[in-house]
């Protein structure tokens, strides 16, 4: 079941694709690849209410989505992302790509810096900074990866908590801003979305927002495939989300690594339902 509100990409603003894919990851916990069809599930199941036999759709907490006109095109194979998302670009259209594994980050901004000719901004929102150089081509490396494709001085890692001993060499070596839980426990959500937005929020138009939901704790997300504790809460995760959609526009977003096999009771699905619901009533057309 796609979720769409026009007829086609032509009358969107903002298009909606899946990435069934998992091939570039090497986690033991199988199933990303379902992320993007039960991500849908659970749009229409817990951010509807039914009611005499209509869907009544539940509103953001913060903004609205009446301007937001969605289209979405279904799933893409892994190979047809960086041409789908070059084409979307050009026509001025704000791709929400739902995984898979997080490599298709690399993917999207990669054709999206092919596009527009200029870096990214990148907003990362991960238990794990994926800056390995050992290995390439895979969902551990794709900072790494993506190095010619974004400004590593003005993105910015939130959520960090699992790094290899590679990983924060490079992090050093590449002066990259890394906020981990403990750092937003001792300074409070207000003091840690102002150095997001005085890092990464600099006039350029070229941000992009990826959200791994391993940077939740796994007490409130399961389902993923890599699950790290002591991480972020929903509401913290959801508050910066809004408060930096609210200061800025986006050039695209992702959300990756849900893992439907190893949810509880589809909290994990559901969450990411409503982030997306609240990306939509917050995001700046």
């Amino acid at each position: 079941m796609l979720y769409s509100n026009v007829l086609n990409i032509s009358e969107s603003n903002i298009v909606l694709l899946g990435v069934p894919d998992e091939s570039k990851s090497k986690a033991p916990r199988k199933g990303a690849k379902n992320g993007p069809n039960q991500f849908r599930k659970a749009l229409f199941s817990s951010e509807n209410f039914k009611r005499s036999g209509q869907l009544i759709p539940i509103c953001p907490m913060k903004g609205n989505v009446s301007t937001k006109k969605v289209f979405d095109i279904g799933n893409v194979r892994r190979n047809n992302l960086y041409p789908q998302i070059a084409k979307l670009i050009s026509q001025r259209k704000i791709p929400i790509v739902i995984g898979g594994d997080h490599s298709i980050t690399n993917t999207t901004i990669n054709a999206i810096k092919m596009i527009t000719k200029k870096k990214i901004n990148l907003i990362y929102f991960d238990a794990h900074p994926d800056f390995v150089t050992s290995t390439k081509d895979y969902y551990g490396s794709v900072i790494s990866d993506s190095l010619d494709y974004i400004n590593i001085n003005k993105s910015i890692f939130v959520g960090i908590r699992a790094c290899e001993p590679e990983e924060l060499y490079n992090i050093t070596k590449y002066g990259a801003n890394i906020i981990d839980p403990m750092d937003i426990q001792e300074q409070g959500a207000q003091k840690i979305l102002k150095k997001i937005t005085q890092t990464c929020l600099n006039n350029n138009n070229n941000i992009y927002i990826s959200i791994d939901l391993d940077c939740l704790d796994p007490a409130f997300a399961p389902g993923v495939s890599v699950p790290t504790p002591c991480g972020l809460n929903p509401l913290e995760l959801t508050f910066f989300i809004k408060q930096i959609l609210a200061e800025t526009k986006i050039i695209g977003c992702d959300i990756v690594e849900l893992s439907p096999s190893f949810d509880i009771n589809n909290i994990t699905a559901n969450f990411a339902a409503r982030l997306f619901k609240e990306i939509l009533g917050s995001i700046i057309l």
